[in-house]
């Protein structure tokens, strides 16, 4: 059974993955714009990696958070997502509840997303998607490059578009929880 929070099983399913589209270490690390170096590591479960350089990585073999960590549970009909068939990704400083998974109509994905605090600011991500978020508690800081930080508190919205370079983290010492939906999903008919 896949085990999210093991580096190995991880591993084991991005070298699965990149092997089943016939790609090698360096041209996936080029397509994500990471080192042959950190896949390597990646595949071997020596290191695991930020959520920010897994969705990078997913995203060129041409997969999603949602699909690899939902896989065999993304199937369902109806408009209703059991609470039983959600699963939950827990990397570093954040932990995902995938509250919508992968299946045809579905036109977006959405998260329940905790922060925790932390020292080490998180990579910068340009995802492929645009992303947007309700913050549930705790206080959240927005960096958009290039524009001025702004922290969140519960009750605010923020919306980021596809390619803009952003992060989010913990503001203080107190757990930040928000709902964050992406859109297009990824879903691939």
């Amino acid at each position: 059974m896949f085990n999210p929070d093991s580096a190995t099983d991880v591993g084991a399913r991005i070298q699965s993955l990149r092997k089943r589209y016939g790609m090698s270490i360096r041209e996936l690390a080029q397509k994500a714009e990471v080192s042959a170096a950190m896949i390597s590591y990646a595949e071997r479960g020596v290191n695991s990696l930020s959520l920010v350089t897994l969705q990078k990585v997913l995203t060129a073999l041409g997969t999603s958070l949602t699909e690899f960590f939902s896989g065999e549970n993304a199937d369902g009909e109806g408009p209703v997502f059991a609470r039983e068939r959600m699963r939950t990704v827990t990397k570093e400083e954040r932990t995902y509840t995938i509250l919508l998974n992968r299946r045809p109509g579905v036109q977006l994905e959405m998260f329940d997303e905790r922060i925790r605090p932390s020292r080490k600011k998180p990579e910068y991500a340009k995802l492929k998607c645009d992303i947007a978020g309700y913050v549930l508690m705790g206080s959240l800081v927005l960096d958009v490059k290039g524009e001025e930080k702004r922290t969140l508190r519960p009750g605010d919205a923020f919306y980021v578009c596809k390619g803009t370079a952003h992060r989010g983290y913990a503001a203080g010492d107190q757990e930040a929880r928000l709902v964050t939906v992406s859109y297009p999903a990824s879903y691939k008919p």
